[in-house]
């Protein structure tokens, strides 16, 4: 007999910490308060949020930030592909949080888009604030026979100041509550890839 699990998800990791004063500095210096975007504002709570043209800048700070992402998702996408392409990598959105105490981003999901990502820029005091993931696989039907699932509900991420995590767009995530003092500030974004 063969036990195969199928559909899996991917999530793939970077570190990059060389572009992270230049970008903080940028965000803080954008003022922005509130949620700009005006976009899901009932699963943010304690959180400072841009607009969703973030990228749309054209800062040194930003281009270097871009060039990272564009490099980094190519190279997960040619892992899982088996190939050695050169996408065009469109960010649809991109946006930053500035996080304060007890801060958290409710269970969401993102649309019009193939991939997401979140750069770490600083994550404030260690200890609190990590994205997990939901598994995509679920059961309508709770009983001994679905036991297995109950060890793969949720993947937590330990994040890290420098970390980019590239995930599906279907991946349900949140933030799990942030209790530190200090600012926990991310960026992200929806990419479309085509050749």
């Amino acid at each position: 007999m063969e036990i195969k699990h199928c559909f899996t998800s991917p999530i793939a990791h970077f570190k990059n910490e060389k572009l992270l004063p230049a970008l903080k500095q940028h965000i803080l210096g954008q003022k922005v308060t509130g949620i700009a975007s005006n976009i899901a504002p009932q699963v943010k709570h304690n959180l400072v949020e841009s607009n969703f043209d973030f990228f749309n800048d054209n800062s040194v700070a930003i281009a270097k930030t871009k060039s990272f992402l564009v490099r980094s998702l190519t190279r997960a996408l040619n892992e899982l592909h088996s190939e050695d392409e050169c996408y065009q990598i469109i960010f649809r959105d991109s946006w930053f949080h500035v996080g304060k105490t007890n801060s958290l981003h409710d269970v969401h999901r993102h649309s019009q888009c193939s991939w997401c990502g979140i750069y770490y820029v600083d994550i404030g005091d260690v200890g609190s604030g990590q994205t997990c993931f939901r598994n995509p696989n679920y059961s309508a039907y709770d009983d001994m026979g679905t036991r297995w699932l109950d060890d793969q509900t949720e993947e937590t991420i330990e994040i890290e100041n420098g970390l980019l995590i590239l995930f599906p767009s279907y991946l349900e995530h949140y933030q799990s509550l942030y209790t530190g003092k200090k600012d926990r500030i991310v960026v992200a974004f929806n990419a479309q890839v085509h050749f």
